[in-house]
């Protein structure tokens, strides 16, 4: 049974949908599976109810695709309050959801609650669960490592860091500055071995893993699957290489050199004299100005963004893909271009949507602005001083 049929008029529900693979996971879903219907599960927060955050996540630039060409598509949400951290993450157990529910996603946070959910659901045929693969050592294989996952059609799919999209729902679409991105953008220097895979994957082949994960075990077993998903295919210091047009055309603002380097102590020093020190600097000037300090608030976001890729960057991650490319050569040829798992990326056309992408929606114009002012009294003040100094001692050599 091909994947769309398998799909069709199903009930799937979505746990941990605020995070960035839930909340991509819903957006495929609604646009590419038009006759499944999401039950998604999450709680109140800061004032505003389940089913107001779910419309917050709709009206997010994420999902203009989605607006444009399925501006209805919202209709088919149902929302439910609920806890991950609770007994039956919170619900009513005796709820439409456990006749309905055939297919269940978590797509983030604590998974101990959600898979003794799944145990109650007397329809379910498949549950696709997000891990990380950075919570193995040595050689991760593809079966259960150290975790608890009870004898249910699941699959278990790992992911390294998630990176900025692939094609969907635009090429190189990202909202949240995160470690990887903030490398590859060049918004500051990163500690680690640059000789190093890149541990990244693009969030929407995560989500197409997810997807198509999740039908073939619903179709082939009754038993736990391990997927660890596929990486972009390069090393970080590619993407440091092919990030240099990138940064180029869409310069990201803050202070310093970009790339990656593997001593610490002058890592440290090259963060602190050339990063801190200068944004320091243009905040106290910004501030002799009247004008609100930003830069260093700009610095301190990039710096944790980019602290992240420490302890992966550091050391190799040696993980078994074999699955992944079997599932990839199950899918038909249409299903491929439609959830693709396996893609062939061209590193420095996604640096550069990337870049593109954080510019529109990450970057304050005003920061960019600002830096590129300092940056260049930063360069002329040192240049008036040495031909003042060369005019000088011309002047006095001829007195």
């Amino acid at each position: 049974m091909s994947l769309r049929e398998w799909y069709a008029n199903r009930v799937v529900l979505l746990t941990g949908v605020t995070s960035e693979l839930g909340c991509s996971l819903l957006e495929k879903i609604l646009r590419c599976l038009p006759d499944v219907r999401v039950y998604v599960v999450l709680r109140a927060q800061n004032g505003l109810t389940s089913e107001e955050r779910v419309k917050k996540i709709f009206a997010s630039p994420r999902y203009e695709r989605l607006r444009q060409e399925m501006p209805g598509a919202i209709s088919r949400v149902k929302t439910f309050e609920g806890n991950l951290l609770y007994e039956d993450i919170g619900l009513n157990v005796a709820d439409v959801l456990l006749k309905e529910v055939s297919v269940v996603f978590h797509a983030g946070g604590p998974h101990d609650f959600v898979l003794e959910y799944c145990q109650e659901l007397p329809n379910l045929k498949s549950a696709a669960i997000a891990s990380s693969i950075f919570r193995h050592r040595g050689k991760i294989s593809e079966c259960i490592q150290n975790e608890k996952i009870p004898e249910l059609p699941i699959a278990l799919v790992r992911f390294p860091f998630l990176g900025p999209a692939h094609k969907e729902p635009m090429p190189g679409f990202i909202e949240t500055l995160k470690g990887p991105t903030a490398l590859m953008v060049g918004a500051g220097l990163a500690f680690g071995n640059s000789e190093l895979q890149a541990e990244v994957t693009p969030i929407d082949i995560a989500v197409n893993t997810m997807i198509t994960a999740a039908w073939e075990v619903g179709i082939s077993s009754t038993k736990p699957m391990v997927y660890n998903a596929t990486l972009l295919g390069c090393t970080w210091n590619d993407l440091i290489k092919k990030s240099r047009r990138a940064s180029s055309s869409f310069p990201y603002p803050t202070f310093g050199i970009r790339g990656m380097i593997s001593i610490q102590p002058l890592y440290w020093i090259l963060v602190l004299l050339l990063e801190w020190l200068p944004s320091l600097l243009c905040d106290f000037t910004l501030g002799l100005c009247g004008r609100k300090q930003r830069i260093l608030a700009e610095y301190s976001r990039v710096r944790n963004a980019l602290q992240s890729l420490k302890s992966i960057s550091s050391r190799p991650w040696s993980a078994e893909r074999n699955r992944v490319y079997l599932l990839q050569e199950r899918l038909s040829e249409e299903e491929r271009e439609v959830f693709p798992i396996v893609p062939e990326i061209d590193i420095e056309s996604y640096v550069l949507c990337a870049a593109a992408a954080s510019r529109k929606y990450c970057v304050n114009e005003e920061n960019l602005n600002v830096i590129t002012m300092m940056n260049r009294f930063f360069l002329f003040v040192p240049i008036i001083f040495v031909v003042a100094y060369i005019a000088s001692r011309t002047f006095l050599s001829h007195v």
